[in-house]
């Protein structure tokens, strides 16, 4: 039984070998042709016309890239034409890591905020350190791309639009953004919406990336300045509502309600939207950054009061605030400024 078992698979190969055999045989031969049509054509005046062509064109895009590349990095040429010819060579005046800002990509940041600035007629304007910050956030803006590939971070035609169009509707409608983006920066809806899903993108980022957390908190609140009998009969005060808590006696959120004295969170419970190191206050952030999801601190004081705080929930792996974490990136990137701001 093995005999024929291993006969069938043997004549099986034979057949598969004799098959790609022809087959291999027929694309040499195929190919053949082909080089024998290429050799004739070459040897044809159509090929040498064609020839002297293509490299007249070459030769000719290429004196054109040097010359503008000159008038742009040598001469600091701001012109229509420097615009348009940078808008289909890619002059690049900044390399980041893997990848590069190019000059049009500065000229249009540059652009609507100088129109910006024009058409509030604001005076004393100092250019060339708004040109450098343009500078600094176009390579920012490389480094955040090149997360978001990394992190899988995307955004959506979608949300674009929905972003877009909320922004409409809070501003009275579309026709009134567009004149306001065209009178105020020189924008189209087509450039607004570029830099819509810029912010968009390094919000998201943001959100993936840097550590967020969800928290409950109680303030009874005393004056950072208080004498030291005052401060210590609120945190007696506050100490009690704390008790109260870890004895189960009452949850966090009807605590909040109950006693805390931030207006903004009470009536929710407590309940503070998400956040980010830097993003509160020290004494804070430190002791919320301690805790584990579903755990109540001790008695935090900050220049507002006594805090109690809960952790709901946290997001995020990298334990640092966003602009810390994107300076580290920036510290361990290859970034060359290729083009000098004057």
């Amino acid at each position: 039984m093995l005999k024929k078992m291993y006969e069938k698979i043997r004549a099986v190969c034979r057949k598969l070998v004799v098959v790609c055999g022809r087959g291999w045989s027929r694309f040499m031969a195929f190919c053949g042709r082909i080089g024998n049509k290429l050799t004739s054509f070459s040897k044809t005046k159509a090929y040498s016309v064609i020839l002297k062509v293509v490299v007249v064109v070459i030769v000719l895009l290429g004196l054109v890239q040097f010359v503008f590349g000159v008038m742009i990095y040598g001469f600091k040429v701001e012109n229509k034409a420097t615009k348009f010819v940078a808008k289909i060579l890619p002059y690049p005046v900044a390399a980041v890591n893997y990848d590069f800002v190019t000059y049009s990509e500065y000229e249009s940041e540059r652009d609507y905020i100088h129109h910006f600035y024009a058409a509030t007629q604001q005076g004393d304007i100092d250019y060339k350190s708004i040109d450098s910050q343009i500078m600094v956030q176009l390579i920012e803006n490389k480094i955040i791309d090149y997360e978001a590939l990394k992190y899988r971070v995307k955004v959506s035609k979608k949300e674009i639009d929905d972003a877009v169009n909320n922004i409409a509707v809070q501003n009275g409608g579309q026709d009134k953004v567009v004149k306001v983006l065209s009178d105020l920066y020189g924008l189209s809806l087509s450039d607004f919406r570029d830099l819509v899903k810029t912010q968009m993108l390094r919000d998201k980022v943001n959100q993936a990336v840097v550590k967020h957390l969800t928290v409950r908190h109680i303030l009874i609140q005393v004056a950072s300045d208080a004498p030291a009998d005052q401060v210590a009969a609120v945190q007696t005060k506050a100490q009690d509502v704390l008790n109260q808590i870890n004895s189960g006696s009452i949850t966090f959120e009807d605590a909040a309600k109950k006693y805390s004295e931030d207006s903004a969170s009470a009536s929710g419970g407590g309940l503070l939207d998400p956040f980010q190191r830097g993003d509160m206050v020290k004494p804070f952030s430190d002791a919320a950054f301690k805790l584990k999801v579903g755990q109540v601190s001790e008695l935090v004081r900050s220049d507002y009061g006594w805090h109690i705080i809960k952790l709901e929930s946290s997001a995020g792996k990298i334990d640092q605030s966003f602009t810390d974490w994107l300076d580290s990136i920036q510290n361990n990137s290859l970034i060359l400024n290729l083009f000098k701001i004057v």
